[in-house]
């Protein structure tokens, strides 16, 4: 048989959506087009269909195209080149794991992936959207969180989504609910050297991939997409968005303001805060509306810079005090070099000059900003930190606990609380290393023992009001 140059390009397509799985959803979705963050997640799975690995936790934000790919095309490409195999699918409610069932099924009728596979097809003996089988004798299951999976074991079972919304995650009779049923019924359904995999957004840190993760039964190979980077990866930098050409920073960053703080660290970032931090608790932190006539007010500088884009960030802080109370009044935040943090300083000092005195790390960056400003700007106190972050740290927890501490309300304030409930695991700390020195510095202004520094400055003399 001769076969001309369309023919042969046929046949090399056909071959291509056999071997690869970004291939294959190239032939059977009409104008897919894969991003980078697509192509790494498909060469994730097709590790776990070859065996490379067998536990593969796939953690990526909201409609970024993970379930099409992980639970409708890489189901159906298995079942292609494994037609004797099984997948138990399942997702949070019986009617979504029923409809990538159907949509599954569906692939595998079409008679394209009769030609991929080489007469693979969908037996006419079974073919409800959340039971059938192949021409093959494999099959697909399609079950809820909770759901009875019986007459049938696995060799591939797959979790989509397994929490609905938040109400869902925060329960916690929910989240052992979920867990129960992942140990007790899908788990025992796995076929000797079967393969798992669990995609989902991540919406609490006790949610099942905290669980599965902290358990350590396992060697699970994670994946994990921020939707912004906070970190130089292979195919982006700090701070670029991870599907471009769907959503830029302008979405996500609406995004964020629509849904808060701890709902975009989790299901966006798939950074879940615990409700209450290893430190500091959330409920601690008071908000405030109305500033009351302050006492007195100070500032308070965390100066880590080095100005590259994965660099730490320069917090300057500024309180208020009225009796017990410290009231967060402003804040700047950013990744600065020298001279922007200099400038940084410069222009809070003006904007407060009120808070005569700016509490200043004596370490890292802090001593030449000192220098730097020490002839132009009064009140610069260098702090020299002793002890661990988490000791200093856990020694203001009495006037957080207290209800001493109240943040002004807006973007800032949210960010701090997130930021002080992750401490210390948490990326970055510099906020509340900001917050520390700032309370205990104030704390400590019974018996002070600091002098200023730059103009202004008398040596040895203690400033009881400034």
């Amino acid at each position: 048989m001769n076969l001309n140059n369309s023919d042969l390009k046929k046949l090399y397509a056909l071959k291509l959506a056999k071997g690869g799985l970004i291939p294959f959803t190239v032939m059977t979705y009409r104008n897919y087009k894969a991003s980078w963050h697509h192509r790494i997640l498909a060469s994730k799975l097709m590790e776990l269909e070859s065996g490379e690995i067998d536990r593969l936790m796939v953690l990526m934000p909201p409609r970024h195209g993970k379930s099409e790919l992980a639970s409708i095309r890489f189901p159906a490409w298995f079942l292609g080149r494994h037609p004797e195999n099984r997948v138990i699918a399942t997702s949070y409610s019986a009617r979504l794991a029923e409809n990538f069932g159907r949509k599954v099924r569906d692939l595998v009728a079409d008679p394209k992936f009769s030609l991929i596979f080489g007469g693979v097809g969908l037996s006419g003996k079974s073919k409800a959207a959340d039971r059938w089988e192949t021409t093959s004798g494999g099959g697909y299951v399609a079950a809820g969180v909770g759901g009875s999976i019986t007459g049938m074991g696995g060799d591939l079972l797959i979790v989509d989504d397994p929490f609905k919304n938040q109400e869902d995650a925060d329960s916690k009779n929910y989240r052992d609910k979920v867990w129960d049923w992942y140990q007790s019924t899908l788990y025992t359904r796995i076929e000797k050297g079967g393969k798992i995999v669990v995609i989902l957004t991540r919406w609490h840190e006790d949610d099942l991939a905290g669980r599965l993760l902290s358990s350590g039964s396992e060697n699970w190979e994670v994946v994990s997409f921020p939707a912004i980077a906070e970190e130089d990866e292979e195919f982006r930098r700090t701070g670029e968005p991870l599907w471009r050409e769907k959503y830029g920073m302008k979405a996500l960053s609406r995004i964020k303001m629509a849904v808060g703080t701890r709902v975009w660290n989790a299901l966006y970032q798939q950074k879940p805060a615990p409700d209450d931090g290893a430190v500091f608790k959330k409920a601690w932190f008071r908000l405030y509306d109305v500033e009351p006539s302050f006492d007195y007010m100070v500032q308070s500088w965390d100066m880590t810079f080095s100005g590259g884009a994965a660099s730490d960030y320069v917090v300057g802080q500024v309180w208020g005090v009225k009796g017990a109370g410290r009231y967060l009044v402003d804040q700047i935040r950013g990744r600065m070099d020298f001279m922007s943090a200099v400038r940084a300083l410069r222009e809070m000092s003006a904007k407060y000059p009120q808070a005569r005195a700016k509490y200043i790390e004596d370490k890292a960056n802090g001593p030449a900003v000192i220098s730097a400003l020490k002839n132009e700007v009064q009140g610069l106190i260098p702090i020299n930190p002793r002890g661990s972050k988490i000791s200093r740290a856990l020694g203001i927890t009495p006037m957080l606990e207290a209800g001493n501490v109240f943040l002004k309300k807006g973007s800032f304030a949210d960010e701090l609380i997130e930021e002080a409930a992750l401490f210390p695991a948490g990326k970055h700390d510099d906020m509340v290393d900001a917050m520390t020195q700032a309370l205990s510095s104030t704390e400590k202004r019974q018996t002070p023992s600091a002098s200023f520094a730059g103009a202004g400055r008398q040596s040895g003399k203690i400033f009881k009001q400034y």
